[in-house]
């Protein structure tokens, strides 16, 4: 095993595509909100999360969610807005 091989054992990289499981809490930032239909989303990487509820204050804050339903072909989920954690930007 080259001394190279041994300093990555243990590594990985993230994925720019995240997967959830219906049912699992997460910590995420609101990035955004749709003017046209009033939604909230949250972006982690490529994949986006799309707010069932929350109000329009919390873009830009970090949020503790809970995945409602996760498309894993598509890289798109429903979630429920539970507590707002921190505010601010990231």
């Amino acid at each position: 095993m080259s001394m190279f091989s041994k300093f990555l054992t243990g590594m990985s990289f993230r994925s720019t595509t995240p997967t959830f499981e219906a049912g699992e809490e997460i910590e995420v930032y609101v990035t955004e909100l749709n003017e046209e239909s009033g939604e909230l989303v949250a972006q982690v990487g490529e994949t986006r999360l799309h707010f069932e509820n929350g109000e329009a204050d919390i873009v830009g804050c970090r949020v503790l969610a809970t995945v409602e339903s996760f498309d894993n072909a598509e890289h798109r989920g429903r979630v429920t807005h539970r507590k707002t954690l921190s505010q601010g930007s990231f």
